[in-house]
């Protein structure tokens, strides 16, 4: 219920203005009759009868008089805020300091100076009286007083507002109620330096009559927000969320990300504070909140979000994913087989016996680069991911999903547009010279690596002839190659399947970067610097150790503008082409070599190659680190509810601290402290005792000890 406005009577508002008139005339100041209400300058205590202590005539050097006893409650300024506090001490000091103990809990020393009343009260607990006071000062409503004022437009001394708000008897309590409310919450007066408060303007009183009615609005938005996410029973539906409780939301979402590194995080933690009574740190809270406001889901990849990477294609690259049409025109038509290793892009084959001996053989790339223009929407969502990121769970396109069962593949006995890498060999299988064109290659056959074997071993099949061309060419291009790193880590022989994938991608990213030389076409390389000590790798001899120190030393893989030497594979000029539909870079060297096909012009500067490649290192590194620690988070996420299962563990390498050592079938790393002395490449029983997603850790103990039977 309302508290009704206190009624303005009419002596009162006569008193009021024939205050007024003498004042404007003789300069005087009239003077409240009231014996029990102080002035605005008054710092003191009331006595037994309410009538004010008199002021110490003897004080010097304008000091307020009064002095606060002990545990007396007091009314002070500190740092421009008005507070409420309990009396410690006056310390007697050249310029006199009290130290109280605050309404909030604290203590403070201020100088006597900032000491604005003294209540004479003692016996009432200091939470129930400031609460009380603030309480009573928000109650106050001083229109009646305002509209009396506002017609004189003369500023008032806090003497006549009381007595023409309260119209009786008061005391210090009250007295505090309305200054308090004078100078924090009053839309009608505004104090001056005098000690005296101006009316303000019925303009400035709506403006803030509707400043304080939106506070009103955010306050009650905000208490709706917080009880919204409390209860345990509801979920969140962002839909049925105001803008503003919607930007509370994000708040808590970025501070779940950043912790305190986010824009907002005074505002999340203040929120979180309220939602969440636990001991936990308040970040953990927030991304645990969210998932149980389903919000997020339980295995949210939060790195993911973290890197801003788009999971969602835009409207209008859906839309032209949809209406596009491989068209091939006049292009020649050109049978080709497709091979499917495991761990390897598909590739599309061809082979011919000529005419007049020799053979003809090609490699063929579903030409993604004649299907999309550059700057066209789905160039600029590809051009934002600039790569296939392939989680387990979950991997994210770089194209629309057409692209992935459609458009990017060859389909059986269906035409597609591609574009072609041939060579010519002569009669005893020598490569003599290739050549680049835009062909429509026409699925007549797809092989898995059983159908390879197969082929191979049957001299009646039809590819029998094409399938064993392509293993012997194999063979020999892995020949001809220097000792890669890339083969360093072979455990065990290819199949067929990929072994002849491999090496016929690695030849037609090499036809096209020496074709891009001669030409003059500016082209992104491929390279990746050597290895220091391999003979050290080699010698390793159990595979998870040797697996383990080849990746830690090999270097990164570089990517350039000019030709150099790629040393993971032994081989020169290598520009990649094989994935477009993985790779933006790939992509735009199929555009670059389709527009140079037509115009005989570059569609790419070298610039424009130089900022891609940059984008694209950025991205591969970016990309290589989330899929780790997403693989990580998979397994902890598993092994939650397998606490005590046990794990055998290989040495990998030997810290001041403990030994980093690896899960056998597992690609899970961890640092573990045995009680006795290890060597690398001996094997652990682990016990797993403990799982902490929040910091992506498993804790083992070792079970038992034994030397492995592959290590030193």
């Amino acid at each position: 219920m309302q508290k009704p406005k206190p009624e303005i009577t009419i002596s009162n508002r006569y008193l009021y203005f024939y205050a007024s008139l003498v004042k404007r005339i003789y300069g005087l100041i009239i003077r409240n009759e009231h014996k029990n209400q102080p002035n605005e300058r008054y710092t003191g205590r009331l006595d037994e009868d309410g009538i004010p202590i008199s002021q110490d005539a003897s004080h010097t050097k304008g000091r307020l008089p009064g002095i606060p006893v002990q545990d007396e409650i007091i009314l002070f300024r500190f740092r421009k805020r008005l507070l409420i506090g309990t009396c410690q001490a006056v310390l007697p000091r050249k310029i006199s300091e009290i130290t109280v103990l605050s309404e909030d809990g604290r203590r403070l020393r201020f100088r006597h100076t900032n000491l604005v009343y003294l209540t004479g009260t003692s016996d009432v607990p200091l939470k129930t009286y400031a609460t009380a006071v603030r309480a009573l000062s928000r109650e106050i409503d001083l229109e009646a007083v305002w509209e009396i004022a506002v017609e004189s437009a003369t500023p008032l001394p806090l003497s006549e507002i009381a007595d023409l708000f309260y119209n009786t008897e008061i005391d210090a309590t009250q007295w505090i109620a309305l200054y308090l409310h004078l100078h924090h919450a009053s839309p009608y007066f505004q104090p001056q330096s005098s000690n005296s408060y101006s009316p303000y303007t019925a303009g400035q009183v709506h403006v803030l009559h509707q400043r304080d009615k939106l506070r009103k609005d955010r306050d009650e938005e905000r208490e709706e927000f917080i009880h919204a996410m409390a209860n345990p029973d509801d979920s969140i539906a962002e839909h049925t969320l105001t803008p503003r409780q919607q930007t509370y939301l994000e708040q808590i979402r970025q501070y779940a990300l950043w912790g305190s590194e986010s824009q907002h995080a005074t505002h999340a933690q203040a929120l979180i504070s309220e939602i969440c009574k636990t001991k936990k740190t308040r970040q953990k809270s927030a991304v645990e909140l969210l998932i149980k406001k389903k919000v997020w889901k339980r295995d949210q990849n939060l790195d993911l979000l973290r890197a801003e990477v788009p999971t969602a294609f835009s409207d209008l690259a859906i839309r032209q994913a949809e209406t596009l049409a491989p068209t091939c025109g006049n292009l020649k038509k050109q049978p080709v087989f497709v091979i499917h290793p495991p761990d390897h892009p598909n590739i599309a084959l061809s082979y011919r016996r000529r005419l007049f001996g020799g053979a003809e053989f090609g490699v063929h790339i579903p030409d993604i680069g004649a299907l999309i223009p550059k700057n066209s929407h789905i160039d600029r969502d590809a051009a934002e991911r600039m790569a296939h990121i392939p989680f387990p769970d979950q991997p994210i396109p770089m194209l629309p999903t057409r692209f992935a069962h459609d458009l990017g593949q060859f389909q059986s006995d269906k035409t597609h547009p591609a574009l072609s890498i041939f060579w010519r060999v002569n009669r005893d299988s020598h490569i003599k010279d290739f050549c680049i064109a835009q062909t429509a290659a026409i699925n007549k056959a797809d092989f898995s690596p059983e159908n390879i074997d197969h082929a191979l071993n049957d001299p009646a099949h039809p590819q029998h002839r094409a399938i064993q061309f392509f293993s012997q060419l194999s063979a020999r291009l892995l020949k001809k190659r220097q000792t890669a790193i890339h083969d360093l880590e072979e455990q065990s022989p290819p199949n067929h399947a990929h072994h002849i994938a491999r090496e016929l991608s690695l030849l037609a990213g090499i036809a096209v970067g020496r074709w891009c030389e001669n030409k003059g076409i500016p082209a992104i390389y491929e390279t990746r610097d050597p290895i220091e000590n391999t003979e050290s790798i080699v010698q390793i001899s159990h595979p998870i150790v040797r697996h383990h120190e080849l990746h830690r030393q090999t270097p990164n893989i570089g990517l350039n503008t000019t030709p150099e030497t790629h040393h993971g594979y032994g081989i020169s000029h290598y520009c990649p082409i094989i994935q477009p539909t993985a790779r933006y870079t790939d992509l735009v060297m199929q555009r670059q070599i389709n527009h140079y096909l037509k115009t005989e012009q570059s569609l790419y500067t070298v610039d424009d190659l130089n900022t891609l490649r940059y984008r694209m290192w950025e991205t591969l590194a970016l990309i290589d680190d989330l899929v780790h620690r997403r693989t990580r988070d998979l397994m902890l996420q598993k092994w939650e509810n397998q606490i005590g299962r046990e794990f055998r563990a290989v040495v990998l390498h030997l810290k001041m601290r403990g030994v980093l050592v690896e899960l056998l079938g597992h690609p899970f790393k961890t640092v573990i402290y045995p009680g006795y002395p290890v060597e690398v490449g001996d094997e652990i029983d682990l016990r797993l005792t403990g799982i902490d997603r929040w910091k992506g850790w498993a804790h083992f103990t070792e079970k038992t000890y034994q030397k492995s039977a592959v290590g030193f």
